[in-house]
């Protein structure tokens, strides 16, 4: 097959001459055809509205927002709650009687052309290249009814602000509940805490580190108490041997003085003198050992006395010869009673003494241990207080945050917040937004020309002719010298007439035809357009 060449304007022109029915056909009638159904296209209404995200009245400084995150984020949370298939079908069953271009088909393809019909535009100013904090956005909805399109996107806006409203009351309620749910387990926790610590503080109140100091010091008192009363059981132990000692070695009973030797008269008063203290050294020698003080100054006394006395005048009367001596009355020892009554008073200290020393030790050994126990007692203590600590900090960053939650709460109650405002309602749109008919046929138009050229162009390749001067000198690689013009007869002549009478014949029946195929088009245009729904949707809705 021999390519078709092309190579100038001249032989492009030679080729719109040569198969000017094979390009004019299919333009007019594809033309035609577009034209049909770009009029039948519905016209599709745009209904906008804008909505201000204005700030907050109180700066965040002040009052901390408790919508977290970004506005992109929390309007792109709003977007999806609002586009949801709950609230799409809400939409669908209010509006759905007026829609027609929804009828037989079911939910899931509702829901879906639904929301391919709405358009949420989040738009951010840029100052400097740097993008701004977002302040504005916009709802649309399109439709063939300009009224149903005010009415969904009014109800799109409106959505759209309750959800925020809810959300923001949501929110805040949320926070509080939790807020006061967790400062409630935080304060019992702190209850239970405290009284815990008092608790173990009543329990081991001698065992604290705060008595430590004081312990110590009465451990220290009571070791020297122990050392004296060691000490006194010492010395009673050596005095009651002594005693012991003494009573042994004193007799229980002594002679009484006779009347005889009481009733002789003294010779002077020296004599007198003497004669008594000789009895009170008798009588203290009964009570004492001859070592004991008060004997040894009575004998100096009488020793003294003695001197100055004659030895005559101390010579006592004779007895008369066989005159027998009286029997000696025995009498109680008074040194001998003094001495075991010592020896009692002696027992009843050294028992009082070993009680002393048993309460004494029983004390140390009480002491002893709450000294020993403090450092336990400390690590108690210190895990207690430092839960309770950690428990008073958790509890006040609570109820700090609950303050905070109570004040945005209020904050956004009382209309300071942020929140939406609507600067332009959903309007009624008065011309079409889409689509551009003009260009769709100026676009078929272009695409009528394009398959005419193709089939003139395809055409001419399967008719395996030499038709330009170029084809001869590029096939056969000779120049061209002359063109001999066609020689026409008049059988050529009345053929040719025959074959355009046909053509012309078979033009009007073909055109005739396709007139009515387009009529019967316009017709049943509602049947046509469903079957071309998708197409159509397509063209128009993404446009």
């Amino acid at each position: 097959m021999k390519r078709s060449s092309l190579n100038n304007l001249r032989d492009v022109l030679a080729l719109f001459v040569r198969r000017r029915s094979w390009i004019l056909v299919p333009f007019i009638t594809l033309s035609l055809a577009i034209a049909l159904l770009t009029y039948l296209l519905p016209k599709v209404y745009v209904s906008e509205s804008l909505i201000l995200i204005q700030p907050r009245g109180v700066p965040e400084e002040f009052v901390k927002d408790l919508i977290g995150g970004s506005t992109e984020q929390r309007l792109s949370s709003i977007e999806k709650t609002v586009l949801s298939r709950t609230n799409l079908i809400l939409i669908l069953d209010q509006f759905e009687q007026h829609l027609p271009e929804v009828r037989g088909l079911n939910v899931d393809q509702k829901v879906l052309k639904l929301r391919g019909q709405i358009a949420v535009a989040f738009e951010a100013e840029h100052r400097m290249g740097v993008p701004l904090p977002l302040t504005y956005f916009r709802i649309s909805y399109q439709n063939q009814n300009p009224g149903l399109a005010q009415q969904i996107a009014g109800k799109l806006t409106s959505l759209f602000i309750e959800q925020d409203t809810k959300f923001r009351g949501d929110r805040g309620k949320e926070s509080t509940d939790f807020l006061s749910s967790e400062l409630e387990k935080v304060a019992e926790q702190l209850k239970q805490s405290e009284t815990k610590l008092a608790e173990l503080k009543r329990q081991h109140i001698h065992e604290l580190p705060a008595q430590l100091e004081t312990n110590l010091r009465t451990l220290d008192r009571l070791n020297l108490q122990k050392q004296a009363n060691a000490e006194a059981l010492d010395r009673s132990a050596t005095l009651r041997l002594n005693l012991e000692k003494l009573i042994a070695d004193t007799p229980a009973l002594i002679a009484k003085e006779t009347q005889a030797s009481k009733g002789t008269p003294p010779a002077s008063v020296l004599v007198e003198t003497y004669r008594k203290r000789e009895t009170e050294y008798h009588q203290l020698l009964g009570k004492y050992t001859s070592s004991h003080p008060d004997v040894l100054r009575a004998k100096a006394e009488l020793e003294r006395l003695k001197k100055e006395i004659p030895p005559e005048d101390l010579v006592q009367p004779q007895r008369a010869p066989g005159e027998p001596s009286p029997p000696p009355v025995m009498v109680p020892n008074a040194a001998y009673q003094n001495l075991t009554a010592q020896l009692r008073e002696l027992a009843t200290e050294f028992e009082i003494r070993e009680r002393e020393k048993k309460w004494i030790e029983s004390e140390i050994a009480k002491y002893s241990d709450r000294v020993q126990n403090a450092p336990a007692r400390e690590q108690d203590m210190a895990a207690v207080l430092r839960a309770n600590t950690e428990l008073t900090k958790q509890y006040q960053d609570l109820k700090d945050k609950l303050s905070q939650a109570k004040l945005s709460q209020s904050l956004d109650s009382g209309s300071r917040g942020s929140q939406f405002l609507v600067v332009d309602p959903a309007n009624y749109p008065l011309l079409p937004s889409k689509p551009n008919k003009l260009a769709v046929v100026l676009a078929g138009m272009g695409m009528s020309l394009g398959v005419g050229i193709g089939l003139a162009t395809a055409a001419d390749l399967l008719n395996q002719k030499i038709w330009t001067q170029t084809e001869i000198e590029h096939n056969f690689d000779v120049p061209v010298l002359a063109e001999i013009p066609e020689i026409v007869t008049d059988a050529d002549l009345s053929l040719a007439r025959k074959k355009r009478l046909a053509y012309a014949a078979l033009s009007v029946v073909f055109g005739t035809a396709y007139l009515g195929v387009l009529y019967f088009i316009y017709l049943k245009q509602m049947r046509v357009l469903t079957l071309l729904d998708p197409i159509i949707q397509k063209m128009i809705y993404t446009s």
